[in-house]
């Protein structure tokens, strides 16, 4: 396995990371209650990343060649991130891209509050499934998938 200890830091981070108060906290987005305890620990929030000397991009969180992206909103919006992990992991600035997205199990937690656009989102299932199927031979960049609730 690639980075074995930024691997078990990152599922550390995530399993004592109280769970995110939907609608309770103002001004706070899932992505900013994720990225706060990796910041703590090290990490680098929104990455820079140069795709060209007039055009830059970002990567949600980073530290030692991992890029980890949050996607919480559409399922097509992954595309952008299997992108930039492709060209980062192609320049060698990347040995492994992480995505963490909800897994199906978070939308049975909210009850009658679940999105009805619950289907057109990113989701660890709905990822594994694009990453085996054909796809998988497109994306051939070392990717973690996790779901959270």
């Amino acid at each position: 396995m690639l980075h074995p200890t930024e691997y078990n830091e990152i599922n550390s981070i995530l399993e004592k990371l109280r769970p995110f108060p939907h609608g309770k906290e103002k001004n706070t987005t899932p992505v900013q209650h994720i990225s706060k305890p990796f910041k703590e620990h090290g990490w680098e929030l929104e990455k820079t990343i140069p795709l060209s000397e007039n055009k830059q991009d970002y990567c949600d969180i980073y530290k030692n060649k991992i890029f980890i992206e949050q996607e919480y909103s559409k399922f097509e919006t992954l595309f952008r991130d299997f992108f930039r992990f492709i060209l980062l992991h192609d320049k060698g600035d990347l040995d492994v891209g992480v995505i963490i997205c909800y897994d199906d199990t978070a939308f049975n937690r909210w009850g009658p509050a679940v999105p009805s656009y619950k289907s057109s989102r990113a989701t660890l299932q709905r990822t594994q499934d694009f990453l085996t199927g054909n796809y998988g031979t497109v994306v051939r960049v070392p990717v973690w998938v996790i779901g959270i609730e």
